[in-house]
């Protein structure tokens, strides 16, 4: 706060006295050391006419009547944001004060009608959508990173399948694909990310997963960014605030996946969405008409491989090694992978059966 020019007058005249010295003068009139150095200078130079301070904020710019027209203006017109009105009116001052009288008169927060309104998709109908994704490694204390790979309902918000695994591989992807097919039938429609397990990287080709979408008659939709999977992303929030915490010290993959189960039974068909008016997922989802048999969906979807044999009588597949009978050492044998299955094949005959493992 500005000291009157007698008082500053006192304080000045008394330093070269004694009377007082700098730092005391610099508390008196509420300034520092230096603005009472300045101070002396000038009434050296020009008495006390060198005492008057002629700084101005850009606040003290502002008339009432000034002041009153921001508010009457915001008010009529509440898209306006402080640069605007400043402008508008053609006031000599920064856009600050001007956002400091908005703020003083509760104005800054007015919601504002957007021009354009935002646009909501929804499916129309269940199965007509689903949506697949990888959520982003979760590293769990005692176990590690874990990434958790589902497919939802867009119609529904219903979770058809997941699981946690240890990598984001495409074998892990195409599980859960399965599942959910096997389980539910087959939709309209999947929208996924743009991500090495979905789509081929290069011009020509495709994935395995795009291979046999289209051998399903499935519509494939390349999400762009993640907004456009804003329902999958959703589901991704809920689940690490209400059921990773749960999991937290769990010390196996096992454990978690056996209390994923349970939760995501829970989420399906026990907790109520506010969004569709406190009823569960369930009651609005049901399965799909284009349903396959399971030999019809084992045939379709058969994912084969060639492998040769090491030495020691073993092959490495997505991480896993598997134990082939003796026989085969450094021979090339067709791995076909039927669901959670693994068949060993060999001049057209099948000579081993085994559970396929994931990570």
């Amino acid at each position: 706060m500005k000291k009157p020019i007698e008082q500053r007058q006192v304080v000045i005249v008394a330093l070269p006295r004694g009377e007082i010295d700098k730092q005391k003068a610099a508390e008196i009139l509420g300034g520092t050391p230096r603005t009472i150095e300045n101070y002396q200078r000038l009434f050296k130079e020009k008495g006390k006419e060198g005492l008057v301070d002629h700084r101005h904020s850009n606040f003290s710019k502002l008339t009432t009547q000034d002041r009153q027209e921001i508010i009457t203006l915001k008010r009529k017109d509440s898209w306006r944001s402080a640069r605007n009105i400043r402008d508008y009116l053609g006031l000599p001052v920064t856009e600050v004060p001007v956002w400091k009288i908005l703020s003083q008169a509760g104005l800054t927060r007015q919601n504002l009608k957007r021009v354009k309104p935002i646009q909501r998709f929804e499916a129309k109908y269940a199965n007509e959508l689903w949506q697949t994704d990888i959520m982003g490694k979760i590293d769990f204390p005692k176990i590690g990173p874990l990434y958790l790979i589902a497919t939802l309902d867009d119609h529904s918000r219903f979770c058809l399948s997941g699981r946690w695994f240890r990598r984001q591989g495409k074998m892990n992807v195409f599980q859960i694909w399965y599942e959910a097919l096997s389980r539910w039938g087959i939709p309209d429609q999947i929208l996924q990310d743009e991500g090495s397990q979905y789509k081929a990287k290069v011009r020509f080709g495709q994935a395995d997963y795009q291979w046999y979408a289209e051998r399903l008659g499935l519509k494939l939709i390349w999400a762009y960014k993640a907004q456009t999977k804003g329902k999958i992303e959703r589901f991704w929030k809920f689940v690490q605030s209400d059921f990773v915490p749960e999991v937290w010290q769990a010390k196996t993959i096992q454990e978690v996946n056996g209390a994923f189960k349970v939760w995501l039974a829970q989420y399906n068909y026990v907790f109520k969405s506010r969004y569709f008016g406190g009823i569960t997922r369930a009651s609005r989802y049901q399965p799909s008409q284009r349903k396959l048999s399971k030999v019809e969906l084992q045939t379709l979807l058969v994912v084969e491989e060639r492998r040769k044999v090491t030495r020691e009588s073993t092959i490495s597949l997505y991480g896993h090694h598997y134990y082939v009978p003796p026989g085969y050492i450094d021979c090339r044998i067709w791995v076909k992978i039927i669901g959670n299955k693994l068949y060993f094949e060999a001049n057209d005959e099948v000579f081993y059966k085994t559970k396929l493992r994931f990570s």
